[in-house]
C-alpha cells in the first residue's frame, strides 16, 4: 500500500502552492490499458439470455519547538451527485383530499351503477341509499390482471370494493381496501365480472383497467428502449385513474436487464409479466431509478400510476441494458491517446482484444458523472467504484452511466490494458539528482506512461511540483509487469512500495493540457539530497535548510556510517509554528519515522542502510533549523542522579529552541521505572518533551501528563527537549527516574510505608530536588476506592503535589490505566479519587505522591479516607469548639476547629438561623493533626451577609447537613466590614 503525505493543489493566477500532510485516502482513481484506438459506432448486439464470460477481478498489492499550525486543508472533493430533490412528507389525509377535488373538477361519466368502461373513470356524485353500488364489465380474456381505484370524495380516503367472478365466486384481490393505492385482482376466467363498491361519503369515483387485455396501453419502441438514446416518455396519470400503461416491445424478452428512471418521486413505477405478476417496482426498490432482470413471460408492460388518486405529471425512460444498442464502440487505446469526447451517449461498448487487468473510465464533465461496467448480459463485470484495474476476459462489455446520472454533456472515455507497453518512454528513477521527469498533456482523459528502472522491493517518492506557469497536477499509477496495480500517487508527496514483477510503469494523468514535473526518486537513494551531519546533545542547532512556496521538499541525506541505529530528530524554524514534516523511509518504501503533528520523533535505522530524510512543508515559505542525535546504545548521556523512588532529580536548563538533555542507565529486565519530567517554572506555553527509549532504541514511552510508566528492557536512554522556547526565558527542567520495583517486587523505600483504603492515617513533609517524592505501597481489593485529600499550601492550583495509583500489571506508557489510577477532582486541587477497577487483583499496588507543576521545596499533608466499599463507614465529623468564632463579610479567615473525627476532607458550611442556608462556602484545609481532634481551614465570608450562623460540618461518607453530630448551633458571627479610613486634609489618616 502506499504511504502518502497528502496535499492540497492549489492554483491561483501567479504560482502554484501545494500544501502537503499526512491524510489517509482511499486509491480512487482508474488506471490504464492498451490497443488501438476505438472508433464511436454501435455495435451489433447478440440475444437477451445470452451469456457472457465471468470476469474475476485481480486483488489489490500492494512537539517540541514551534506551535502547531492550523490544519491543512483537505483536497479538494470529487464532483459530487446532483441533489435529488427530497420526496415530500407525504400527508395521507391531504394527498386524498387533493385526489377528491381534482375528480370532482374533472368531466367524468356520472354513473353510480351498470357497465363500466375501460380505463375510464365514473363518479357517483349523488349516491341514493346505502349498502354497496354495483357496476360490471366483461374480460375476453382467461387470464388477466385487474386494476381498481376507487376514491371517496369526501376525501377520507379510498372506498371499498369487492369483485365477484362469471361463476358468481369472489375474486381474491390484494391492495390497500381503507388505504392508498391500487387494488390488484387477478382473474383466472372470462366473462362478465361484478364489481360492488362501498361507499358511506357523499359520492366516490371508481375506473378499472384489465392489464393483460388492454388495449390501451401505449405500445413502446424497439428504438425507444435502446440503451445509447432511450427515449424518455412523459404524460400526466389523471386523478381517479389506475394509471398508465407501456407495452414493451418483443426484443424485451426473458432475462433481459432493464433500466428504468422516473423523473417524479410522485408516481410509482411497476413492470408486469404476461401473466399480470409483478417483477419489479419502485416501491420494492424505494428508489425512482431500478435495474430489473426480467422473469416470467413476454411481453411485458410498465405501469406508472398515482397511489392515493391524484393526477401526477411524470417522465421516464426504459432501456434495455443487457445487449444494449446504440453505444459507441472504444477499443484499448494506446498510452498518450487523447479519448474521443464527442458523443452524448450514456453508455459504450468496451472490447477487449486480450484477457487480463484493465482499467477504464470517462472523462471530466460539467455535470455529474457515474456509471458501472457490466456483461454483455447485464450482469456487473466490476465493482461500481473502480480501485484497482479489472480483470476481463476477451469479449465485448456494456459500460453504462448510473439511471440517475443524466446530465446531457458530450464526454469521453479512456481504456487501457495495463500490462501494455507500448506507448511508454523510459524514466529516472534518481530525480533529487537528475531532475525531474517532464512533459504535456493535451487533450481531457490522456494518459502517459513512463517505464522505472527501479527493482522488486525497492520504493518510490512521486513528487508532484508542476511549473508555476501553466503547470498540471498530476496523479500517477504505478503497475507492475503484470498489471497489478502497486499504488497511487495523488498528493503532492507520495512513496510508493514496489513488490509486484519488474519492470513497474507509471501512468500519469492530468487535466485537459498542461505541463507538468514529477520528481520521481528512490526511497533509499542519498543522491542530489543535502548532508545532514549528526549533532551532540545539548545547544547545537544542526543543520540548515530552506522552503519555498513552489519548492516544498527538501532532501537530505543520512549516509552509510553516518547514522547511529537510533537516532532522535527535531527542528525549529523562523515562524515559529509546525508547518513542516521530517520523513524517512527504508529502501522498500516502510516507513521509519515521522514528525507528523510535532517537530519531534525518534527512527530505529539500519546501520548499512542510507536514508534520505524529507523535509516537507505545508505550502508556506519558512527556514528550519534540523538536529539528529544518536539515542543508541552508543550515545554519550550522563547517568542520571538517582534511580531510588523520591531520591534527587536531573536538573538541566535550556536556553534555546532546539537545546536538549539526555541521561542514560541499565536495568533489569524485571525492573519497572516510573519517568517523568517537570518544568515547574517555565513561561505559558512553554515546557519540556521527555521519551524514554530503551535498549533497542525504539522508543517506548512520550510523557503525555503522566508520568512514564516503563518495563522489559535492560538499559534506557531518556532525552528531553526544550518546547516552545520564546527565544528569551530560560526553561529549568527536573528529570525524576525512579525504579520502582524489581523482580522482588515494589522498592523497599516503598514497602517500608503501608497504607490502605481504609487506613491511611495522615502523612506529611517537604518535597525538595533532593526528596522529590513521596512513595507508600497500598493493600487495595477489587474495585475499592478511597478519597484522598491534601492541606492546600495556597489559593494557586500550581502549588499542589500529584498522587498516582500504580499496579503492578500493564506497567507501561503514560495515559490512563483502567486497572489502577488516582483522578483529580478539580484540576490542580490537592483532591483525589483513587480506584481499582472491577476486575483489579487483590493486592499491593504503588501510591506516588510528586511535585509534579509545583515548585520546591512543597510542603505536603494528606490523608486518605475509605469511599468504598468499608468495612467500617468513616465516623462523622463532630465539632466543639471554633475559634475565633467571629470575622467580617468578605474576608477569608483561618479557623481553628476542636472536635473528634476531623480529617482533611471534613468540610464547614455557614447556616443562618431559621434553616435557611448560606451559599457553599470555599473550604480550604491547610491542616490536621494525627488525632483527628483539631483541624485548620480557610473560611470565606464572600457573598453573605453579616449575621449569626449555625456551623456544620460534613465529612465523607455521610449525607451534607445533619444536625448531630457536626453541629454547631449559632457558633459563628459576620460582622459588617469596618468602614474605609479617612485622610483630613494635610494631615495623617485617622481610624473612625
Amino acid at each position: 500500500m502506499p504511504q502518502r503525505f497528502k496535499g492540497v493543489r492549489c492554483r491561483a493566477r501567479g504560482g502554484r502552492q501545494g500544501v502537503v500532510a499526512l491524510v489517509a485516502l482511499i486509491i480512487a482513481v482508474l488506471a490504464a490499458l492498451v490497443g488501438p484506438a476505438g472508433v464511436a459506432t454501435a455495435a451489433a448486439a447478440p440475444q437477451d439470455g445470452g451469456q457472457a464470460a465471468a470476469a474475476p477481478s485481480v486483488p489489490a498489492t500492494g512537539s517540541a519547538g514551534p506551535t502547531a499550525e492550523g490544519a491543512p486543508k483537505a483536497p479538494p472533493a470529487p464532483k459530487a451527485p446532483p441533489a435529488e430533490p427530497e420526496p415530500k412528507p407525504r400527508d395521507p389525509a391531504a394527498e386524498r383530499a387533493a385526489a377528491a377535488r381534482e375528480i370532482r373538477g374533472a368531466a367524468a361519466a356520472e354513473t353510480c351503477s351498470g357497465a363500466l368502461a375501460p380505463d375510464a373513470v365514473h363518479t357517483c356524485t349523488k349516491p341514493s341509499g346505502t349498502g354497496s353500488f354495483r357496476f360490471t364489465f366483461s374480460l375476453t380474456a382467461a387470464t388477466d390482471l385487474v386494476l381498481v381505484q376507487a376514491v371517496d370524495l369526501d376525501g377520507r380516503g379510498p372506498a371499498y370494493t369487492t369483485l365477484t367472478g362469471p361463476d358468481g365466486s369472489a375474486v381474491t384481490c390484494t391492495g390497500p381496501q381503507g388505504s392508498y393505492g391500487e387494488t390488484r385482482c387477478p382473474t383466472s376466467k372470462a366473462g362478465a365480472y361484478t364489481l360492488d363498491v362501498s361507499s358511506s361519503s357523499d359520492g366516490f369515483s371508481v375506473s378499472y383497467r384489465s392489464l393483460v387485455s388492454s388495449t390501451t396501453c401505449a405500445k413502446v419502441a424497439a428504438s425507444a428502449v435502446a440503451l445509447g438514446a432511450p427515449k424518455l416518455f412523459e404524460a400526466t396519470v389523471a386523478a381517479g385513474s389506475t394509471g398508465d400503461c407501456h407495452r414493451l416491445p418483443t426484443n424485451i424478452v426473458t432475462n433481459s436487464v432493464l433500466r428504468v428512471h422516473l423523473t417524479s418521486y410522485e408516481v410509482q413505477g411497476t413492470v408486469f409479466d404476461a401473466s399480470g405478476k409483478q417483477v419489479c417496482s419502485t416501491r420494492v426498490q424505494s428508489s425512482q431509478d431500478f435495474d430489473c432482470k426480467l422473469t416470467g413471460t413476454a411481453p411485458y408492460t410498465v405501469l406508472i400510476n398515482q397511489d392515493y388518486g391524484r393526477s401526477a405529471a411524470y417522465g421516464f425512460t426504459v432501456a434495455r441494458l443487457s445487449y444494449g444498442a446504440g453505444c459507441p464502440v472504444v477499443d484499448v487505446q494506446a498510452y498518450g491517446t487523447v479519448p474521443d469526447a464527442t458523443s452524448k451517449a450514456p453508455c459504450r461498448t468496451l472490447r477487449v482484444a486480450a484477457a487480463g487487468p484493465h482499467s477504464f473510465g470517462p472523462t471530466w464533465t460539467p455535470s455529474w458523472m457515474s456509471g458501472q461496467l457490466y456483461r454483455l448480459n447485464g450482469t456487473p463485470a466490476c465493482p461500481p467504484e473502480l480501485l484497482k484495474p479489472c480483470n476481463l476476459a476477451a469479449g465485448s462489455y456494456t459500460w453504462a452511466r448510473d439511471a440517475n446520472s443524466t446530465g446531457a454533456d458530450p464526454y469521453g472515455f479512456w481504456f487501457y490494458a495495463t500490462t501494455q507497453s507500448a506507448g511508454c518512454t523510459d524514466v529516472r528513477d534518481d530525480g533529487f539528482a537528475s531532475g525531474p521527469a517532464t512533459g504535456s498533456f493535451t487533450g481531457v482523459g490522456q494518459r502517459l506512461c513512463r517505464t522505472l528502472p527501479t527493482a522488486t522491493g525497492k520504493g518510490l517518492y512521486f513528487y508532484d511540483n508542476p511549473p508555476a506557469d501553466g503547470g498540471a497536477d498530476v496523479n500517477t499509477t504505478v503497475y507492475d509487469a503484470k498489471g497489478v496495480q502497486q499504488c497511487e500517487a495523488t498528493s503532492v508527496l507520495d512513496v510508493c512500495k514496489l513488490t509486484g514483477t519488474a519492470p513497474f510503469r507509471a501512468v500519469l494523468n492530468g487535466p485537459a493540457s498542461g505541463n507538468y514535473r514529477v520528481t520521481i526518486h528512490g526511497t533509499g537513494n542519498t543522491a542530489g539530497c543535502t548532508t545532514w551531519n549528526s549533532a551532540a546533545f545539548g545547544p547545537s542547532l544542526g543543520s540548515r535548510a530552506n522552503l519555498t512556496a513552489d519548492r516544498q521538499v527538501k532532501c537530505l541525506a543520512l549516509a552509510v556510517g553516518k547514522h547511529a541505529t537510533a537516532e532522535m530528530i527535531d527542528y525549529t524554524n523562523t515562524s515559529k509554528r509546525v508547518n513542516a514534516s521530517v520523513q524517512i523511509y527504508d529502501a522498500a518504501g516502510n516507513p521509519v519515522c515521522s514528525t507528523v503533528g510535532g517537530t519531534t520523533t525518534s527512527c530505529v535505522l539500519q546501520a548499512a542502510s542510507a536514508y534520505p530524510a524529507l523535509l516537507i512543508g505545508t505550502g508556506y515559505a519558512d527556514s528550519y533549523q534540523l538536529v539528529r542525535r544518536d539515542i543508541s546504545q552508543t550515545a554519550k548521556c550522563p547517568a542520571p542522579k538517582s534511580l531510588t523512588v523520591g531520591g534527587a532529580s536531573t536538573g538541566y536548563t535550556f536556553k534555546s529552541a532546539l537545546d536538549s538533555t539526555c541521561v542514560q542507565f541499565k536495568t533489569a529486565t524485571t525492573d519497572k521505572l516510573v519517568i517523568s519530567k517537570r518544568t515547574p517554572g517555565a513561561a505559558y506555553r512553554t515546557g519540556a518533551v521527555l521519551v524514554v527509549v530503551d535498549a533497542t532504541g525504539k522508543a517506548v514511552c512520550r510523557q503525555w501528563g503522566y508520568a512514564c510508566r516503563v518495563t522489559g528492557s535492560t538499559g534506557y536512554l531518556v532525552y528531553v527537549l526544550a518546547s516552545g522556547y520564546d527565544g528569551s526565558t530560560p526553561i529549568a527542567a527536573h528529570i525524576d527516574t525512579w525504579r520502582v520495583a524489581t523482580a522482588a517486587g515494589w522498592a523497599p523505600e516503598c514497602t517500608t510505608k503501608r497504607i490502605g483504603a481504609e487506613n491511611f492515617p495522615v502523612r506529611g513533609g517537604t518535597l525538595t530536588e533532593d526528596a522529590a517524592g513521596y512513595c507508600a505501597v497500598a493493600d487495595m481489593k477489587p474495585g475499592q476506592r478511597f478519597d484522598l485529600y491534601g492541606a492546600d499550601n495556597s489559593v494557586a492550583s500550581s502549588t499542589n503535589p500529584n498522587a498516582e495509583l500504580m499496579a503492578p500489571t500493564s506497567f507501561t506508557g503514560s495515559g490512563h490505566d483502567p486497572v489502577a489510577h488516582c483522578d483529580n477532582r478539580n484540576i490542580g486541587d490537592f483532591n483525589f479519587s483513587c480506584t481499582t477497577s472491577a476486575d483489579a487483583p487483590k493486592g499491593e499496588y504503588l501510591f506516588l505522591l510528586s511535585a509534579y507543576t509545583a515548585a520546591t521545596p512543597l510542603k505536603y499533608q494528606m490523608q486518605g479516607v475509605c469511599d468504598f466499599p468499608c468495612t467500617t463507614r468513616p465516623k462523622q465529623a463532630d465539632a466543639t469548639s471554633v475559634t475565633p468564632a467571629t470575622s467580617p463579610v468578605k474576608t477569608i479567615t483561618k479557623v481553628t476547629l476542636r472536635g473528634k473525627n476531623l480529617t482533611l476532607g471534613t468540610a464547614v458550611v455557614l447556616r443562618a438561623d431559621g434553616g435557611s442556608t448560606s451559599p457553599d462556602r470555599s473550604v480550604k484545609a491547610t491542616a490536621v493533626n494525627a488525632e483527628g481532634t483539631v483541624l485548620v481551614v480557610q473560611l470565606s465570608t464572600f457573598g453573605i451577609e453579616p449575621g449569626t450562623y449555625d456551623l456544620v460540618l460534613d465529612s465523607p461518607g455521610y449525607t451534607w447537613g445533619t444536625r448531630s453530630p457536626g453541629y454547631l448551633p449559632g457558633a459563628y458571627k459576620v460582622t459588617a466590614a469596618p468602614p474605609p479610613a479617612r485622610t483630613p486634609p494635610g494631615g495623617h489618616p485617622l481610624a473612625t
